[in-house]
């Protein structure tokens, strides 16, 4: 995956984790399913933080031809 995609995913699931966290513990959900929902966030987030970024190449555009 290029480094832009893992940035993207990374911050998405930091944002469910957190998010989830703060509704939980304010009442707006379930403390069961905010935590389901925190740990497969959170899990996901430590796995993609553990993935090599791959190179990404330059676009040469028609003008650089």
């Amino acid at each position: 995956m290029s480094k832009s995609t893992l940035n993207t995913l990374s911050t998405i699931f930091g944002l469910i984790a957190g998010g989830s966290s703060l509704l939980g513990s304010t009442g707006l959900i379930n403390h069961q399913i905010a935590g389901t929902i925190g740990g497969l966030a959170t899990a996901l987030l430590g796995y993609l933080v553990q993935q090599p970024a791959t190179v990404e190449q330059p676009q040469t555009s028609a003008l650089q031809k």
